[in-house]
């Protein structure tokens, strides 16, 4: 092969690299709450998720609160206890407990505000993770409803970056999210 070409090659390979790594340090942009007819909150993370969720419900941005969760970030029950505990009433959830990951909560949320008639929702993630939720839940959406992305903290109040662990959650959502980008959400539970 010609050097000039491996050198061209290998040179966009690094500016790729480069570029990919850069914008996994710049800070997600959540959008601030608004008024919505339901506030979705997505399963994992720590009770971070669940206590901004309750917050936002008692604060009455919205009457109902959508759960959706794999059965890998705890049982759906688990987490109607954990809402209860933090005010949000049980009459007023909505479970999804058929998801399997971001993509699936995207897919099972657009299909419960279709039919319970929902065009407003504010999807409720940790703050690590709401680049991807809103990266899958806009392709899946494809502008039908209009949705706010809010971050949670963890429990304690910590970003990400201030966690003991985050090397391990950057790396976590940097794979995940250029899975997602490159399409590999299309074979996810097909």
């Amino acid at each position: 092969m010609n050097l000039k070409f491996i050198m061209t090659i290998s040179s966009l390979l690094l500016v790729f690299v480069g570029t990919a790594l850069a914008d996994s340090f710049l800070p997600v942009e959540a959008d601030e709450p608004a008024e919505s007819e339901v506030i979705v909150l997505l399963g994992g993370g720590d009770q971070g998720r669940v206590k901004k969720a309750a917050d936002l419900y008692k604060e009455g941005y919205a009457d109902e609160v959508l759960i959706t969760a794999a059965e890998k970030d705890g049982s759906v029950s688990d987490l109607k206890t954990v809402a209860g505990h933090y005010g949000i009433p049980e009459e007023a959830l909505i479970v999804d407990n058929d998801a399997t990951s971001t993509y699936t909560n995207a897919k099972n949320t657009m299909d419960v505000m279709d039919a319970e008639g929902f065009d407003s929702a504010m999807v409720v993630t940790s703050d690590y993770h709401v680049e991807r939720a809103e990266f899958i839940f806009d392709k899946v959406n494809d502008a039908n409803h209009e949705i706010n992305y809010i971050a949670a903290p963890s429990l304690s109040g910590e970003n990400w970056m201030e966690r003991d662990h985050s090397k391990d959650i950057w790396f976590s959502e940097l794979t995940k999210m250029w899975g997602y980008r490159i399409g590999l959400y299309k074979w996810i539970d097909q």
